[in-house]
């Protein structure tokens, strides 16, 4: 190959050289030329999704005639537990089913109006959101209403409490008082009778006898007050009647007055006490069962019996 061939060769092959890189850049650049345009894309369709999305949910996803009387009966269906809101509820509901109805117009009519329509879902959505707003309002009332009953119920339960315990004290406290009283209260520890006859000597033949001899002992109490203390003697006979029964020959006993048959003014100071009463008979004694009843201060002190035959 002479000289002047391999110099068109040397320019031919540069020549491809150039035009391979050539192509190869013209590649690279529409490559990249097309990935910027995919992105931008991708960009834009982004960007219309999240306005798509944002729309969808400013109007509640209210696509169709279902949708929109499905949400209009919810409206409906809601009853709240306040007067008030419950009117404003009502007014609210009112404009929703009027926007209802205006949208489902427009949608019949094939209006071109899209964006009198998607204005009208924006308002529909921003009445159910007033509309829930008035049953959170509620929820959270209810919720602050039951936090008070649960503390109403708590106070009342420790009141109850208080006054169980109250009444538990009082009780203690009767009861202790009821045992102060009977242990200051009096007692006959002995009784014991004897028959006499007119000489005043113990006799054992009921028609001799003439006088009852009635020796009583009341017991050592040093929680009794010490002082003069009045003892009351009831005497009644086989036939069950009061001796020497009298209208004024009575003292006060628990809510009456009550007869008596003898009385008997003692000076007690707490130590063993030994007296004595005497019965008269004014004619000859019945046989039979006497019973004998003796009080002081107000309390039944001793009962006893005892037979004349």
């Amino acid at each position: 190959m002479d000289q002047k061939t391999k110099t068109i060769v040397l320019i031919i092959s540069g020549v491809c050289v150039l035009a391979v890189v050539g192509i190869i850049v013209l590649l690279v650049s529409m490559h990249n030329l097309r990935k910027q345009n995919e992105e931008k894309d991708r960009e834009i369709f982004n960007l219309n999704e999240q306005v798509s999305f944002e729309q969808s949910q400013a109007v509640l996803r209210f696509d169709d005639e279902h949708a929109l009387d499905e949400q209009l009966q919810t409206f409906e269906h809601l009853k709240l537990d306040n007067d008030s809101l419950q009117q404003l509820l009502d007014q609210q509901t009112e404009h929703a089913r009027d926007l209802v109805s205006q949208i489902k117009k427009l949608r019949q009519e094939n209006s071109a109006d899209k964006a009198r329509i998607n204005a009208l879902l924006k308002e529909l959505a921003d009445v159910r959101e007033l509309i829930m707003g008035y049953v959170r309002q509620i929820d959270e009332l209810n919720t602050q209403n039951q936090a008070l009953v649960a503390e109403n119920e708590q106070v009342k339960q420790e009141n109850q409490q208080v006054r169980e315990q109250n009444t538990h004290l009082t009780s203690q406290n009767r009861q202790l008082s009821e045992t102060v009283t009977r242990a200051k209260q009096l007692d006959v520890t002995a009784f014991e009778v004897t028959p006499l006859n007119n000489r005043d000597k113990k006799t054992r033949y009921l028609r001799k006898t003439v006088k009852l001899q009635l020796d009583y002992t009341i017991g050592k109490n040093i929680t009794s007050e010490p002082g003069m203390k009045t003892v009351y003697l009831r005497l009644t006979s086989p036939s069950d009647q009061l001796l020497g029964e009298s209208e004024s020959k009575t003292f006060p006993f628990e809510d009456g007055e009550v007869a008596y048959s003898l009385k008997q003014d003692i000076e007690y100071a707490g130590e063993i006490y030994r007296g004595t009463f005497y019965w008269p008979f004014s004619a000859e004694p019945q046989e039979g069962t006497y019973r004998v009843e003796m009080f002081a201060e107000g309390n039944l002190i001793g009962q006893f019996s005892f037979k004349l035959e």
